[in-house]
């Protein structure tokens, strides 16, 4: 993960989800990824849902789906933007692909 830019001005939340994403990359750690799943499923879920004109087990699947994309190329994550903004960036492609 590319190091945080001094000029960005990220919120409080913003800056702990760093913390959280370099928790999961340095030590493999399952409650940092635990975490940011919690952090994320309701937002990322309703905004699929939305997407996929309320098709619940749709949104579901790809919501599951976009967070494995995201902790599977975690590594490629850079803070030139918030992670949440990164996440729901793949979650929104995968509702597009779908």
């Amino acid at each position: 993960m590319e190091r945080l830019d001094e000029n960005h001005q990220f919120s409080t939340k913003a800056l702990y989800d760093i913390k959280l994403v370099e928790r999961a990359l340095k030590n493999d750690d399952q409650k940092a990824y635990e975490e940011l799943m919690k952090r994320y499923w309701e937002p990322v879920y309703f905004m699929l849902l939305r997407m996929l004109y309320n098709n619940a087990d749709n949104a579901e699947d790809l919501t599951m789906e976009s967070f494995g994309k995201a902790f599977k190329y975690l590594d490629k994550y850079t803070t030139n933007f918030a992670f949440s903004t990164w996440l729901f960036k793949i979650a929104s492609n995968n509702a597009i692909d779908f």
